[in-house]
């Protein structure tokens, strides 16, 4: 029986601009699917798949005054990027649309439409060429692969398939799950660069905790984050109700569920800090900040001690710093989100040792400072961390988050008040003039930090002031006060 939809469900303005372009060609996978089911997007991603993908590509070029790029998955893919729109154009596999149909991923995504039928003027149907049933399994809401090793044969394609569940709030057909389980391991060898790319798809939407849990239940949790395993060998100790895992996935739960939607009340007006950086496109420092919290706790399992009876991870922040490092450049995030998420599982304790001093009514204007200090550009995004990380802990914590969010508060406005129009008083030339120092070196860097910290603590309000505490500053007693 012809399968056959309203050609307007497939209308694009940019397909009819390339339309001259395509005398052989089709639309096929996340285009027509979506269409199907009448979800509409900002941004669209449409594929083509033709005979001659070079001449179609240099045509679409002319069309669009638009330059492409190019890069290779099973084929040779020309890629043309515009504002709300990406076109993909690459080769039709095999000797029919069918056939090349007929050895992609899942089902639902093996559909595709002759682009001629879109705009010839005598019929308003396009007939759906769909091999496999991915019709009736967009009906059905099933994830289902295209052929029996289409997992093994690519097992990124057990991400994506995930990744679909989650955001069609569809179920997975038998054959996904027997062949997940199966094939999980194989992702240990899979480039980078297409984990990446699977990992920013999930990332970009509030769903990266719910796909956590569902990888983990395939099977393919671990090798995918592969410097996180052992850490469901850690019990539940001192505060913490869960075993690491459980927090840990708690911890990038509450971040997406709580923390984030709440962050311009937990942070003020510093919470529009959150998500203005880019580091490269579709993944921001709100991404990386996931990624952080998912290895916050990493260097738990390698410093886990015993002592009277409780666990111990002393230096585990330290230790953690430098394995998300790693992990975000194995995975190919750039050295840029690498230094972000190093910063903030390495300061992500800071606050609760703050949260402790303050309870004590023992917190130093000293301590917060040099929080601020030492996580730099992104010690907000430590603060919104520690939110989520806290109420994980525990539901306890969780109660409680009302009353750590207000002391954060206390935190953002010795910032505001004291640390976000510091300047220093003395230029380095300046302190060098006064210390008799003919070369830059280190202690002048160690001189004007100390006075830095001088000045926003109020001990040093002036310029003769400065110039009378450098002169007593000795360069090796200084950054230990």
């Amino acid at each position: 029986m012809e399968k056959r939809v309203h050609k307007l469900t497939f209308y694009h303005p940019k397909l009819e601009r390339v339309s001259n372009c395509l005398s052989d060609g089709y639309i096929v996978g996340g285009f027509i699917r979506d269409r199907l089911l009448g979800i509409r997007k900002d941004k669209v991603d449409i594929d083509l798949a033709v005979r001659s993908p070079e001449s179609v590509a240099a045509c679409v070029e002319r069309e669009l005054s638009l330059k492409p790029f190019s890069f290779e998955k099973v084929k040779t893919v020309y890629s043309f990027v515009g504002e709300g729109f990406r076109i993909d154009i690459s080769g039709i596999l095999g000797s029919s649309i069918e056939e090349d149909l007929k050895k992609r991923d899942f089902t639902v995504n093996a559909i595709a439409v002759d682009v001629r039928e879109l705009f010839l003027p005598f019929n308003d149907d396009v007939l759906l060429i769909d091999p496999t049933g991915g019709f009736e399994d967009l009906q059905r809401g099933i994830i289902r692969p295209v052929y029996s090793s289409a997992l093994s044969d690519d097992p990124v394609r057990i991400l994506r398939g995930v990744r679909l569940k989650l955001e069609l709030g569809f179920d997975y057909h038998s054959s996904f799950v027997a062949q997940a389980a199966e094939c999980s391991r194989l992702l240990e060898g899979a480039p980078p660069e297409r984990l990446r790319d699977e990992l920013v798809k999930v990332l970009c939407r509030n769903k990266f905790h719910l796909f956590l849990r569902e990888i983990d239940s395939l099977g393919a949790f671990y090798p995918v984050f592969k410097e996180l395993s052992g850490i469901e060998k850690i019990p539940p100790s001192g505060l913490h109700q869960f075993n690491l895992k459980e927090h840990t996935f708690r911890c990038v739960e509450l971040l997406e569920t709580y923390a984030f939607p709440r962050k311009e009340e937990i942070l003020e007006e510093y919470g529009e800090r959150i998500g203005n950086r880019e580091f490269f496109v579709g993944f921001t420092d709100r991404e990386c900040l996931k990624l952080a919290a998912l290895y916050h706790d990493a260097g738990k399992p390698e410093t886990a001690k015993e002592k009277d009876g409780r666990l111990t991870f002393h230096g585990h922040d330290r230790l953690g710093a430098e394995i998300v490092k790693g992990a975000l450049l194995r995975l190919s995030f750039g050295s840029k989100a690498a230094k972000m998420a190093y910063t903030c599982v390495r300061y992500h304790l800071r606050p609760f040792f703050l949260y402790e001093l303050f309870k004590k009514e023992e917190l130093s204007d000293r301590a917060v400072y040099r929080f601020f200090r030492d996580a730099g550009e992104y010690a907000f995004h430590v603060l919104l961390l520690s939110v989520a990380d806290f109420g994980a802990t525990s539901e306890e914590c969780y109660r409680e988050l009302p009353s750590y969010s207000s002391f954060l508060k206390r935190l953002i406005s010795f910032y505001r008040d004291r640390l976000e129009n510091l300047r220093p008083l003395l230029t380095g030339r300046e302190i060098m003039e006064i210390k008799g120092i003919e070369k830059p070196n280190r202690c002048v860097g160690i001189f004007k930090e100390k006075l830095l910290e001088l000045q926003a603590l109020g001990k040093v309000r002036t310029k003769e002031e400065a110039v009378k505490a450098v002169r007593g500053f000795n360069c090796e007693d200084t950054y230990k006060q």
